[in-house]
């Protein structure tokens, strides 16, 4: 199954009914190893095919859709509703019982169905406007599209028209509700829920940010190392109470242990990365007492194959894997530790702190480097302090001690302190494992290892040593860098370019900024200077105002302070500055207003070249600035970004004649409701290379002396199967 995270494609149905005959006659000749890495190929491919259909279904077809399903959850803020929907009918489709696709649906509280107040588990039925649910694509940043198959989510859309069953409020939400207003008088109170249940209603997206930047957030959605916690602490709490009585049965401490992870999970409200740890932990325990003879990684291996067989989509996971890692981490700990308590505790948390590092830069790709440093102090508090207050502080809650405000006055105390913490330590760099640093890391150990193998194994040691001279030719061969890139970036119906140069970045607009707190200025831009290891902008330019060019300026002026920043004419932006002409090393930026009007017409237009390959950028321009550009003697550009998204109210014939641009890139989000770029731009551009960020993902043009290469994020050699089922 793990082999699937990188096919290209994935199998056809005639290819699948081949496999499933060849697994049948291995079962049949007792061949049960090659018979097990077969299941597992079908088993994923079938699923995957079948998610790919039910994308299909939603892609194929434009009218609204009728929903039948079940809520999975829903998020409330003041401007929306999320709604998580597990479908058993869409359409006339019926999901089979054992897999049921999901759909993530929004309706503003201006709506008339704002007010309805939805609970988990309640049946509904609604219409609404879907489209396949697809993730931008860029070079760096969050793996979006692996998420949503992670949580099997095939579209999209906002709600027509809504109506649910009438259910009453189970005993978790009435707890919650009970919960949250307790808490909500405190400062950290959204921290406190958070770790009791899994809710985050009350916590502020500041507060949020600020742990996610600290490399923290992973404390407050609960998983497999918070059920490792409560596993290893309720074990403590159970010997101790068998201590008082004299004896220690371990049959008893795993049940009582097991026990209190079931009902952590219920208060959980189930959620699958917690599942999969209680299947994992219940499986080791029972490999640990019933099956005493058995290793230990036998249960762990039991458990995954459990957890693969129900969930297969679970291996795109990267919560599978981090909790597979942290419980196994907290069992193998407890199967070779030390047996005085103290010391093991110190042993556990070392080691969770330690062997986590290598496996969220396998699964993230860039770590922040501070927060290696907050995580090894930051989990060990959690787990001894944190966790067992917060727990101890829910049951006084639920109990209605009068102790409980002033030992929830200590806890907040405590969040407090830490906050303050995580804001002193807000200049941080990442931490990329770039091809440079692992060329360098290889060419270390290989020579480290020829030279030690050197007196016991020669002909080891020629390998070795030969592998390491050769490492800095490779990398020369693999590190032929460009004399500048331009990077137009996938960030759906809006516009952000970066340009890099000599170990520095010119940012043309920032794309979007939503209410939500969703802005592809951290979320997209500034991962990708890290993953590029710039750190230095020195350009800043925002074309005009409009938010889905201009909603992370903000944010890129206060964390980039010395980058020089250029305005187009609009009166939502700063005084205009677009007027000069600017050498950056080896690159000449014209800038130009052509146009006496405001906001679209007011664009910031760039003109970059480098005496043979050039690139204009023109915001959202029109005919009419087009025009006048072409009255102030045009230069032709090699490369295009363009005007508004590719609208047809923007490049006109002449404009085209004019640039005869060898590549044209649209930058438009994936089945935006404005039809961009319009098929008549299209015909215009016939001449000219296109591309379309929302079809392709990232842009990526790496300029050399006298070539360049183009390069699309969604249809590169290594781009896996989930990346490339979205066409339109």
């Amino acid at each position: 199954m793990t082999s699937s995270l990188m096919w290209p494609s994935v199998l056809s149905l005639t290819a699948l009914y081949v496999n499933y005959i060849a697994l049948v006659v291995l079962l049949w000749k007792r061949h049960y190893f090659i018979a097990g890495f077969l299941f597992g190929l079908c088993w994923i491919a079938s699923h995957a095919i079948h998610y790919q259909s039910w994308v299909d279904s939603v892609q194929q077809k434009a009218s609204n859709f009728s929903i039948h399903g079940s809520v999975l959850a829903v998020d409330n803020n003041q401007y929306w509703q999320k709604i998580t929907v597990s479908i058993s009918q869409l359409n006339a489709k019926r999901s089979l019982p054992l897999w049921r696709p999901k759909v993530i649906l929004y309706q503003t509280k201006k709506s008339k169905q704002g007010s309805l107040q939805l609970r988990v588990g309640q049946s509904i039925h609604a219409v609404a406007r879907l489209k396949p649910a697809v993730a931008s694509l860029n070079p760096a940043g969050f793996n979006y599209a692996r998420w949503l198959v992670s949580q099997s989510v095939i579209a999209k859309g906002s709600v027509i028209s809504l109506t649910a069953e009438q259910s009453q409020a189970s005993l978790r939400s009435d707890l919650i509700s009970t919960l949250a207003n307790q808490l909500q008088a405190y400062p950290y109170g959204g921290e406190m829920l958070a770790l009791m249940v899994g809710d985050k209603r009350l916590l502020s997206d500041q507060h949020m940010r600020l742990y996610r930047e600290a490399g923290l957030s992973h404390l407050f959605v609960l998983s497999g190392l918070h059920l490792g916690i409560i596993g290893l602490w309720s074990w403590y709490l159970a010997a101790f109470i068998c201590l008082l009585a004299g004896k220690q049965p371990r049959p008893v401490l795993a049940a009582f242990s097991f026990i209190c992870c079931l009902i952590y999970c219920w208060l959980a409200g189930w959620q699958l990365p917690m599942i999969r740890a209680l299947i994992m932990y219940g499986g080791a325990l029972s490999t640990g007492l019933l099956l005493s003879r058995r290793p230990l990684w036998q249960g762990i291996l039991v458990s995954a194959f459990i957890i693969l067989l129900l969930w297969p989509f679970s291996i795109y996971s990267n919560s599978l894997w981090l909790s597979f890692s942290a419980v196994s981490i907290v069992l193998l700990c407890l199967w070779i530790g030390p047996n005085n308590r103290l010391l093991m505790l110190v042993f556990i948390q070392a080691s969770i702190s330690i062997l986590l590092i290598p496996i969220q830069v396998l699964l993230f790709g860039v770590l922040p480097s501070a927060a290696v440093l907050i995580n090894l102090v930051a989990v060990p508090i959690f787990t001894v302090l944190m966790v067992p207050m917060v727990m101890l502080l829910m049951a006084l809650l639920v109990s209605e001690w009068d102790i409980s405000q002033p030992w929830a006055g200590v806890v907040d105390q405590l969040f407090a302190w830490l906050h303050q913490a995580l804001v002193m330590i807000s200049n941080y760099q990442a931490l990329s494992l770039t091809l440079p640093k692992v060329s360098l890391a290889l060419l270390i150990v290989m020579g480290g290892c020829g030279v030690a193998l050197l007196l016991y194994r020669r002909w080891l040691a020629v390998v070795f040593l030969s592998l390491a001279i050769s490492i800095p030719a490779i990398s020369a061969i693999w590190l032929n860098q460009p004399k500048w890139q331009i990077l137009v970036l996938d960030v759906g119906q809006g516009l952000s370019v970066l340009i890099l140069h000599n170990d520095e970045a010119l940012i043309y607009d920032s794309g979007a900024r939503f209410r939500s707190g969703f802005n592809y200025a951290e979320s997209v831009i500034i991962p990708v200077l890290r993953d590029r290891q710039i750190k230095t902008v020195k350009y800043i330019i925002t074309s005009h105002g409009d938010n889905d060019h201009a909603g992370g300026r903000e944010i890129l002026e206060q964390r980039f302070t010395f980058a020089e920043k250029y305005y187009g004419r609009d009166k939502r932006l700063p005084k205009e500055r677009c007027s000069e002409r600017v050498q950056w090393a080896e690159l000449t930026l014209s800038f130009t207003i052509a146009d006496s009007g405001h906001g679209n017409q007011g664009s910031c237009v760039v003109f970059i070249e480098d005496g043979h390959f050039s690139l204009l950028l023109t915001g959202d321009i029109e005919k009419q600035a087009e025009q006048m550009l072409l009255a102030q003697g045009l230069a032709s550009s090699t490369f295009l970004v363009s005007p508004h998204h590719g609208s047809n109210s923007s490049s006109s014939t002449p404009f085209i004649r004019q640039l005869k641009p060898a590549v044209v890139i649209h930058s438009s989000g994936a089945f935006n409701r404005f039809g961009f770029p319009s098929d008549r731009v299209l015909q215009r551009y016939a001449g000219s290379q296109q591309h379309i960020t929302g079809k392709e993902g990232a842009i990526t043009i790496k300029i050399y002396d006298r070539s360049y290469q183009i390069e699309n994020q969604r249809y590169r050699l290594t781009s896996p199967w989930y990346q490339q089922i979205i066409s339109w």
